[in-house]
């Protein structure tokens, strides 16, 4: 078998734990949608220990205040970990119900995007979208919720651009050489 259809077949693994919190299921979700994304490319696993995970979601108020969430990449016992940290506080203040549902999942969707590989980006559309540009927080997130029936619709209506999809799979083909070279499932470089 020629390395190009080795690269074609392997799945690229990415174990991640959510913990239990009563909005995990959103964490799930969005690395689903993470999956779907890249066409075949990666394969999530949700794993019961958070010590086999290389992504790891945290819900809870992280070190900065009015951040909605962040990735916070570091090496453990020789392994690059990705800790997801989700701010559960900033969707509180939203009356409408589900688009403090809608600011979870996407702060999620985000998030765990950093810790899968895509990068910031200047396009508005984007789920990978910095704000350090501009552009309009609350148009942000209820463009999304306005695809929605209810919350259950966020499992099946992606929240992904054309971009993301595209950087999604340039870091799952760019993983699969590494991990082909090496022999072995590399994790994220550290940012």
């Amino acid at each position: 078998m020629t390395m190009a259809l080795l690269l074609l077949t392997a799945q690229v693994s990415v174990p991640y734990w959510t913990g239990e919190h009563p909005k995990a299921q959103l964490a799930e979700w969005a690395m689903e949608h993470w999956a779907r994304g890249s066409e075949g490319l990666i394969q999530v696993r949700k794993v019961a220990r958070e010590q086999d995970a290389e992504i790891r979601f945290r819900f809870m108020e992280p070190a900065r205040r009015g951040l909605y969430g962040q990735n916070l990449t570091h090496e453990l016992n020789g392994r690059v970990v990705n800790e997801v940290v989700i701010n559960p506080a900033m969707s509180r203040r939203e009356p409408d119900a589900l688009l403090a549902e809608v600011i979870l999942f996407l702060t999620c969707v985000h998030e765990s995007g950093h810790a899968l590989g895509p990068e910031h980006t200047r396009n508005f559309a984007d789920i990978m979208y910095s704000f350090q540009y501009g552009g309009d927080l609350a148009s942000y997130f209820e463009r999304y919720r306005q695809r929605l029936k209810s919350a259950a619709d966020m499992k099946s209506v992606s929240p992904l651009s054309a971009n993301d999809v595209k950087q999604i799979k340039a870091w799952a083909l760019r993983r699969q050489r590494n991990e082909s070279r090496s022999g072995e499932s590399a994790p994220s470089p550290p940012r």
